[in-house]
């Protein structure tokens, strides 16, 4: 590796990692990175826009003897990042932070080289799931990989605005005693819900005026690079995925079962299966199954979109997405282990399923006449059995 290029290395990760200063706040997830045992290397993913980068220069900042990189830099289009690694450690470095490290065609043999002789550690980020998972496997031994969500309702309010919120648990939910504390001390935050709605899930993003500009952006990658990983892209395809995400953004998560959405974007059910899992396994779709045990379940799951990508969708189409999906999106977002209730024929019951628990999710005006645990009302109640629906959003 050529000392002229290794210098703009160095010199890059020092401004980078001195311009992370500016982003104090932390996502949920840095605790339990900064946790892993030395004798791994760490590796995590997520969807564009929710502070990857960002929480990865906070940790080489955080580092001693630290050097990050970004895999995609254009002057490092011929180096592979063992070169890059070696030349690191020979000048002493010894924590590698790696940011799209899926970009280089050979990375996780390269990890695996690294790892096996030793000297150096390395924590990596990677936008394309596909890509990380498909070959995150082999290195199960040697480096431990995590997912990164989109950014929480706290976690937004804390990182935008400057909050110190912290998370809370189900447990402290499901406590009256606690739940009602929880409400007089946070309802405050609650207004903050319909600004969620149309942003939430991505930080560090342009300015409001041009938000959905980048969301297009995040979108456009997401089609034609990470996807790329699994499937060949051609200007058909991306606008069959367009399409299927435009009809689930149009309609209520009952409604966008297999059938109907390979129907209504001209394509086999198989063809439209396989679609959903690849966006599942990126994150910009998740799946939520009916509960209960055997195959039949799984064969026709709800679908939700990760925030913000209703509100862009329906904005490019200048409509307003439906309020009882986003209320239920806000939900299933929140919370894990999460199944729906099937629905009997000409009978009514209640949304969720989780850790045992049934809950009905709506607007202020939903009743408990069908009978769940709990009911989850988008307003700040102090009400019997009844769970604000913005004090979700502090879970993570």
């Amino acid at each position: 590796m050529d000392d002229g290029i290794f210098g703009k290395v160095v010199f890059e990760s020092k401004k980078k990692i001195s311009e992370a200063a500016a982003y104090p706040k932390k996502r949920y997830m840095y605790d339990r990175i900064r946790s892993v045992p030395e004798d791994y290397f760490v590796g995590f993913y997520g969807i564009r826009g929710i502070g990857k980068t960002v929480m990865l220069l906070q940790l080489a900042m955080e580092s001693k003897d630290s050097l990050y990189f970004s895999a995609d830099a254009s002057y490092l289009r011929d180096e592979s990042i063992y070169d890059i690694a070696k030349h690191a450690i020979a000048r002493g470095y010894k924590n590698l932070f790696i940011d799209e490290i899926h970009r280089k065609q050979h990375w996780m043999d390269d990890l695996k080289t690294l790892y096996d002789e030793g000297g150096v550690r390395v924590v990596f980020s990677g936008s394309s799931a596909l890509e990380i998972k498909k070959k995150g496997g082999d290195l199960s031994r040697r480096a431990l990989i995590f997912y990164m969500k989109p950014a929480s309702f706290r976690e937004s309010l804390c990182i935008l605005y400057g909050e110190e919120i912290r998370p809370i648990s189900l447990e402290d939910l499901e406590n009256k005693e606690k739940r009602e504390k929880l409400i007089v001390e946070y309802s405050r935050f609650a207004q903050y819900m319909g600004e969620y709605y149309k942003y939430g899930g991505v930080l560090y993003a342009q300015k409001k005026e041009f938000f959905y500009d980048s969301m297009q952006n995040i979108l456009d990658r997401i089609i034609y690079t990470d996807l790329s990983y699994q499937r060949e892209i051609t200007g058909k395809i991306a606008e069959d995925i367009a399409d299927l995400l435009y009809f689930i953004s149009f309609s209520s998560p009952s409604q966008t079962n297999y059938s109907k959405l390979a129907k209504t974007v001209e394509l086999s059910k198989p063809t439209v299966i396989s679609i959903i899992n690849d966006l599942t396994k990126i994150g910009i779709v998740r799946q939520v199954f009916s509960c209960g045990k055997g195959a039949s379940i799984r064969k026709e799951p709800k679908l939700y979109l990760a925030f913000p990508f209703r509100a862009y969708l329906n904005n490019v189409k200048m409509r307003e997405p439906e309020i009882g999906a986003l209320r239920e999106e806000f939900f299933v977002n929140h919370v894990e282990e999460v199944c729906y209730i099937k629905t009997e024929r000409g009978k009514k019951t209640p949304d969720f399923k989780v850790g045992g628990r049934v809950f009905e999710v709506g607007g202020s005006g939903k009743g408990l006449k069908q009978k769940p645990d709990y009911l989850v009302k988008d307003s700040v109640v102090i009400e019997e059995d009844t769970i604000p629906l913005f004090l979700f959003g502090f879970l993570y």
